[in-house]
């Protein structure tokens, strides 16, 4: 389970705030004051997310966004701002912004924003490490193992979470950190179908 937070917020007292807060409920908080102390961590590998202000002096949340989607566009960046307006966050959601929260912001909402890219975060990675493994084990002469391989690899990721949500297709795209839209998309492809898991809790 992924915990780590890399947070970058130019207010101490805020910052503090929000490590506190991340701290209570068992995940790892990386302080860091601006976009140059943090971008060292921004990697893409790194296991974790980041909660980033919008509003700084030297570099805003956009510049964190971008410099995050540049190394990995599947690095869930959630942005922060007490300036909020609909335009800022229609820009921030259309950059790609995982989320996009008001300040003040219930401690419980940044949680469950945070839990739910995490959980976004080591679906992307597990998948990823497993796309490597499979690369390195392929028989050159297999043809569309790879690939087929992976598909129920998904399929089964995605039948786990609808299982554990009797078939609720909204609260399984919630569990995996997803828009509900794209786990449709999924679906259809893999060909699973949401009923199924119904009717077995059903029973």
């Amino acid at each position: 389970m992924l915990k780590k937070v890399l947070i970058i917020e130019d207010d101490p007292v805020l910052r503090a705030s929000i490590e506190q807060t991340l701290e209570l409920d068992d995940l790892e908080p990386i302080p860091t004051n601006g976009f140059v102390h943090a971008r060292r961590s921004i990697r893409s590998n790194f296991r974790g997310v980041i909660l980033s202000d919008i509003k700084m002096p030297d570099h805003d949340g956009f510049d964190v966004l971008g410099f995050a989607q540049a190394r990995d566009p599947d690095l869930p960046v959630v942005l922060l701002t007490g300036h909020s307006d609909v335009p800022t966050a229609m820009r921030a959601l259309r950059e790609g912004a995982y989320e996009y929260l008001e300040k003040p912001c219930e401690p419980q909402r940044v949680i469950d924003v945070l839990r739910r890219a995490l959980a976004h975060r080591a679906l992307v990675l597990e998948n990823r490490a497993m796309r490597e493994e499979l690369d390195q084990e392929r028989d050159p002469d297999a043809s569309g193992s790879l690939s087929e391989r992976l598909e129920a690899h998904e399929r089964q990721i995605i039948e786990q979470a609808l299982s554990d949500e009797s078939g609720k297709v909204a609260a399984a795209a919630a569990r995996l950190g997803i828009p509900r839209n794209t786990l449709y998309d999924r679906m259809n492809k893999l060909r699973v179908v949401a009923k199924a898991f119904r009717s077995k809790h059903k029973q």
